[in-house]
């Protein structure tokens, strides 16, 4: 579970810190920072999936106002009751549009267990005998990429796979089923933001775990009136997304661009629930999941997620701005973003007024004083 984000110089969020809870709405005006925050948390998965930095990060992401030219990115984790620390820096040369990895470093219950200190990566491992975390190899390393994607598993050296495997399983996404490509010519186990890639996932997924598909096709059909199942038909060697309806007794196939973006965003709303559900994702992140939904069709996802939370024990992080959704997602949790005059990102407690729903305070503008 993430317990802690911190971020500056990034953009809008400058010594940004929040403490996220296991099932929270972030909310705020556009602009506020919100998906900011989504964006700089993908770029580290990114970056820790072994991704050149350049390809990630760029100068126009530092904060306009702010003349430094160090990005500090960092975040703490609980992993089977372990406590994780990350910490990532990044210098930027202007002059040169270059930018190198000036510090990285990982803690594991309070102890270092690895650090790149901008020229050396200084490997740690848990002694056999006394359990204990010591040091062991050290080496020079390219400051473009980070070696934590490159580490061999050994037995004593298992908090650093478990924190890459946890942070890797993170999904972040905000759907747009306008971009979505119905033909998969590939398979892929990670999603991508705007599940461009989907077909291409639910093909890994059928392989790899077929139930997914059917625990969908369930919640599916109680929102979709007469919804049978999404099937992948041969193309060659490709896969096209084909849903299936019944129809006046009989069972008709659509290709998933037929559909409209209402019934395309279902999809792969529920579909995700269900993987995440089994174990295909760990943490989920999600920007404004009711676009192109009715109250009556996303209402039961949102009770699902909650379900999903509570008996798994999941953590779930949603950005919404559909007053509905907020009322209906609302647990006292609620994080305000906002951001006087342009100025940095400031965070608090969602506020509660007597007598009113968290859409009307917004509603009121009173969520600002």
């Amino acid at each position: 579970m993430l317990t802690e984000i911190y971020i500056d110089n990034f953009r809008c969020l400058t010594n940004f810190r929040i403490e996220p809870g296991y099932f929270q709405l972030w909310l705020g005006d556009n602009g506020s920072g919100k998906t900011s925050t989504f964006d700089a948390l993908r770029n580290i998965q990114r970056f820790l999936r072994g991704e050149h930095i350049e390809d990630i990060f760029s100068a126009a992401s530092l904060t306009t106002w702010d003349k430094r030219s160090e990005q500090t990115f960092g975040f703490s984790l609980n992993i089977d009751d372990d406590a994780y620390e990350y910490q990532l820096t990044i210098q930027h040369s202007l002059q040169e549009n270059r930018m190198r990895i000036l510090r990285e470093e990982l803690k594991w219950k309070g102890f270092t267990f690895f650090l790149f200190d901008g020229k050396e990566v200084h490997l740690y491992r848990i002694n056999r005998e006394s359990q204990l975390v010591e040091e062991g190899t050290h080496f020079s390393a390219d400051w473009s990429r980070s070696v934590i994607s490159t580490i061999a598993p050994r037995e004593d050296n298992f908090p650093l796979l478990r924190f890459r495997e946890e942070v890797g399983s993170w999904l972040l996404i905000h759907p747009v089923p306008l971009v979505v490509k119905q033909v998969a010519d590939s398979e892929t186990r990670h999603l991508s933001l705007h599940a461009e890639n989907f077909a291409q996932w639910y093909r890994h997924i059928l392989q790899e775990k077929p139930g997914i598909g059917y625990k969908a096709k369930e919640s599916l059909a109680k929102v979709l009136p007469g919804f049978e199942q999404l099937s992948l038909k041969e193309t060659g060697e490709a896969r096209r997304l084909t849903a299936t309806f019944r129809i006046n007794g009989e069972d008709r196939a659509f290709d998933f661009m037929a559909l409209s973006d209402g019934q395309r965003q279902l999809i792969v709303l529920y579909t995700v629930l269900e993987a995440w559900r089994d174990g295909s994702f760990s943490t989920l992140f999600i920007d404004e999941p009711d676009n192109f939904t009715s109250l009556r069709e996303i209402g039961p996802w949102v009770d699902l997620l909650n379900e999903i939370c509570d008996e798994d024990d999941k953590q779930a992080i949603v950005v919404s701005h559909h007053p509905k959704i907020i009322n209906k997602m609302a647990r006292g949790a609620e994080l305000w973003f906002s951001r006087e005059k342009g100025a940095h990102v400031v965070v608090k407690p969602y506020p509660t007024t007597p007598g009113l729903t968290p859409a009307e305070t917004m509603a009121r503008g009173w969520d600002d004083e």
